[in-house]
């Protein structure tokens, strides 16, 4: 079902910021009512691949939940989806450093939604876990093959919607929850997110002086609307083309955008990461100056970005100790190593070195815990 971009009204994204997921919240609300969150936990573990077999034993609603959540919908085409994974054997380093430093910061910019982003951290183990997550989600979807049947981007997907739904549950409870936010993990912050992948990656990639054909932009596009559909995004907000997700996420960022004690303190998550990825003090520029490249720089000072620092990036590239940056005074090539070389970084020590070799895991919490 597509909608016209000139259809994104406030009147038709209000009311989805009062609107969940209601496959997911069920499953939920019955494994807290029944008491056996520990056991499912331990249950969902043993999809430790992430493509395994779903377990015997779950709770009815549960059942329900894995059965209907996996049936990809008919408009999924597969020769699409081949040709949209092809782009992450080819850029790799781009698309991470573009969700690093671009989708992410996109997401923290708006206020309401950073609340969310924020707070979960207590679901998960701290800032650094979550976006070593983040990062194996993105792989796990555009690896070839990860959309069949129970494949494993499915699968992650799957588990993911259950621990928005556990967020839902939780944070929905908590005394200080502002209901002015929305629902916690609203369709509307769903969609602008599923966004900030299908939209904001293939916009770094530009930036960073990719340009994908419209073929490949498209086939891209379409992977993550059917990640979307996996996800529980309405069909309303899930749209079918570019453009229209492109004025979707223009929208949302429109309504939403404003600064947030919960959006710097994420972006500074991202920053110190980046540091830790790439700790030499050559290097300390790399981050806010992609950020502001990728993301703007409306949109980095409102989540506190300092300020960007080519001159530092340019000596780092003359260093006996860089990874080969482009010429100093030509600017684009420039960020375009420099991503590229952030993007690989984050692959090698981030998902590999940081976790002993192994591959993250999402996994569905019992319960909040406290912030670290």
């Amino acid at each position: 079902m597509r909608v016209p971009a000139m259809k994104w009204t406030d009147e038709l994204l209000d009311p989805l910021r009062k609107t969940g997921d209601p496959l997911a919240d069920a499953a939920i609300e019955e494994i807290y009512a029944l008491g056996r969150q520990e056991q499912v936990r331990e249950a969902l573990l043993v999809l430790e691949g992430n493509s395994d077999a779903v377990p015997d034993g779950l709770p009815p609603k549960l059942e329900e939940y894995f059965t209907r959540s996996a049936v990809l919908p008919e408009w999924a085409d597969t020769r699409l989806t081949a040709q949209g994974q092809g782009l992450l054997g080819r850029y790799q380093g781009h698309i991470t450093t573009t969700l690093l430093c671009g989708s992410l910061p996109l997401c923290y910019s708006c206020g309401d939604g950073a609340q969310v982003l924020h707070r979960s951290t207590r679901l998960t183990q701290g800032v650094f876990r979550r976006l070593m997550e983040t990062a194996q989600f993105v792989v796990d979807v555009l690896e070839a093959g990860s959309l069949g049947p129970g494949a494993r981007g499915v699968r992650t997907a799957q588990k993911i919607r259950l621990l928005h739904a556990t967020m839902r549950y939780h944070l929905s409870r908590e005394e200080d929850w502002d209901a002015s936010w929305g629902v916690p993990v609203n369709q509307e912050d769903l969609a602008a997110t599923l966004m900030t992948f299908s939209v904001v990656i293939p916009r770094g990639l530009s930036r960073l002086g990719v340009e994908l054909t419209a073929q490949d932009r498209d086939a891209f596009f379409h992977i993550w609307r059917i990640i979307g559909h996996v996800l529980g995004v309405d069909v309303k907000i899930n749209p079918s083309a570019f453009d229209d997700g492109a004025a979707l996420l223009d929208a949302v960022v429109r309504r939403q955008q404003r600064p947030s004690e919960a959006g710097t303190l994420l972006t500074k998550g991202v920053l110190d990461f980046i540091r830790e990825v790439l700790p030499t003090p050559l290097f300390a520029g790399v981050g806010p100056t992609l950020i502001r490249h990728l993301a703007g720089d409306e949109t980095a000072d409102i989540v506190s970005v300092p300020p960007a620092d080519l001159t530092q990036l340019a000596l780092a590239a003359q260093s006996p100790l860089s990874f080969g940056y482009g010429k100093a005074g030509d600017t684009v090539p420039l960020l375009a190593k420099a991503s590229n070389e952030l993007g690989l970084a984050v692959f090698k020590q981030g998902l590999r070195l940081t976790n002993k070799g192994r591959r993250y895991q999402w996994q569905v919490p019992t319960g909040l815990t406290p912030t670290t």
